[in-house]
């Protein structure tokens, strides 16, 4: 029996030409419309174990490095040069493993960083060419944000630096403190004590802001609040000075606390500063309102000469 052309196949339409668009259209009809759920199931069953369950994602590209540039609004103003180095030696030996997330800046026609500044620092002290960026659109306000939230989460902000931006995030968007904390997903609190450190002395901000190695920390600072801004300023030194631990500090500034009592009718106001040590504390009370150091020390050297007075001993203290 002789083969049927395609002219005769019951496939083609009886009313289209053979050779014709229309016929053609047809026979193409046909053929989808057949099974087409069995099509679907065979691409399906055809998945390997490691390609199921899985998609692809867009908006990941190899980009030059030099189209990429750092973002001068970036929350964190240094980089701790240790921690630069150890990374671009990583870099050198295994790459940039996560790809940093990168917007186009149309004025200056190339890549501006979003997040990821560290590693694209240590990418270019590597020698890389390129890397692996995610390129996003987000809107102005959403940039900060990101900027903050993957800092944090990364715990290598300054406390300064996260407190600045805190700050900028705030006020640029008009946000309370409770509308800050759910933008950055951190409780309430925590962005209360960070937008606190602000408050302290400039001259302790700027001792903090120009030390990088990161030894006076958040838990340093938050205690200074409680102090005038020279003694702030006189702790803080001692701190870089003494390697001195919170421990070490909280009762170096429980000595520098004066407790004030108001007048009463009878007598003049009450003055009490406390100093504390390992082993016990001293508590100093005068009938006056202002105490200075020198005061405190007069009635600490009267105070031993009478101590060496009870116990027999010559007193030549100072």
């Amino acid at each position: 029996m002789p083969r049927p052309s395609p002219g005769n196949s019951s496939t083609s339409s009886p009313n289209a030409r053979k050779g014709s668009r229309e016929s053609a259209k047809h026979t193409a009809d046909e053929a989808f419309a057949s099974q087409p759920e069995q099509i679907f199931e065979d691409a399906h069953r055809s998945l390997s174990p490691e390609q199921a369950g899985r998609r692809r994602l867009t908006g990941a590209f190899l980009i030059d490095i030099d189209r990429i540039e750092a973002d001068p609004q970036q929350p964190r103003k240094k980089i701790d040069p240790t921690y630069l180095n150890e990374l671009s030696s990583s870099v050198k030996r295994l790459g940039i493993l996560q790809p940093i997330t990168v917007r186009f800046v149309d004025e200056s026609q190339k890549y501006r960083i979003i997040a990821g500044e560290c590693r694209y620092t240590a990418a270019k002290a590597a020698g890389l060419r390129e890397i692996p960026c995610w390129v996003k659109t987000p809107k102005g306000e959403q940039i900060l944000l990101e900027q903050i939230v993957e800092n944090w989460q990364r715990s290598n902000l300054q406390p300064f630096e996260l407190a600045d931006s805190l700050a900028q995030l705030r006020d640029s968007n008009g946000l309370t403190q409770r509308q800050l904390s759910r933008e950055v997903g951190k409780s309430e609190g925590e962005v209360s004590k960070l937008l606190a450190l602000l408050d302290l002395a400039p001259d302790v901000q700027q001792l903090a802001r120009d030390n990088p190695s990161g030894r006076i920390t958040k838990r340093h600072l938050y205690p200074l609040l409680r102090l005038d801004a020279k003694q702030q300023l006189r702790i803080a030194h001692r701190i870089l000075e003494q390697d001195l631990t919170v421990g070490d500090m909280e009762r170096l500034i429980e000595s520098f606390l004066v407790v004030k009592e108001p007048a009463t009718r009878r007598g003049a106001p009450v003055t009490r500063r406390k100093y504390t040590s390992k082993n016990g504390s001293v508590l100093l009370t005068f009938r006056k309102q202002d105490v200075t150091d020198d005061d405190c020390l007069a009635v600490l050297k009267d105070a031993i000469a009478q101590i060496k007075e009870q116990v027999g001993e010559p007193s030549d203290f100072m």
